[in-house]
């Protein structure tokens, strides 16, 4: 990942870059949303030609196909939008735990008869 730099030991994670991403994913997610949104509204689609007679099982089949594919859209929308927000609530949690850790260890420093465990 782009996002991950391999060092010595260990990964370390460059959250600004982190934060940006999952705010541009949240962002994605929300238009990808709207667009499909915009596809349901009515007058699109099948639903406008009002035909009952001859084609009005190719366009009941057309119409559930169509919402089907919708439906799945907006569902990967949801999940994209979702990716966003638990990248960004990760490195926050990284980012505390990080600064925790480093806290813990330069107490543990200045005092040698302390383990650390």
């Amino acid at each position: 990942m782009a996002n991950l730099r391999v060092m010595e030991r260990g990964f370390e994670m460059t959250h600004g870059i982190l934060e940006v991403t999952g705010s541009h994913l949240r962002i994605h997610g929300e238009e990808y949303a709207s667009a499909v949104r915009r596809l349901r509204e009515p007058g699109d689609g099948a639903e406008s030609w009002g035909d009952t007679g001859l084609l009005s099982p190719v366009v009941s089949a057309y119409t559930q196909c169509k919402n089907t594919a919708l439906d799945t859209f907006t569902h990967m929308g949801t999940v994209i939008g979702g990716t966003g927000d638990a990248v960004s609530i990760s490195t926050g949690r990284v980012s505390y735990l990080e600064g925790d850790m480093a806290g813990e260890i330069d107490r543990l420093g200045g005092e040698p008869d302390t383990s650390w465990t």
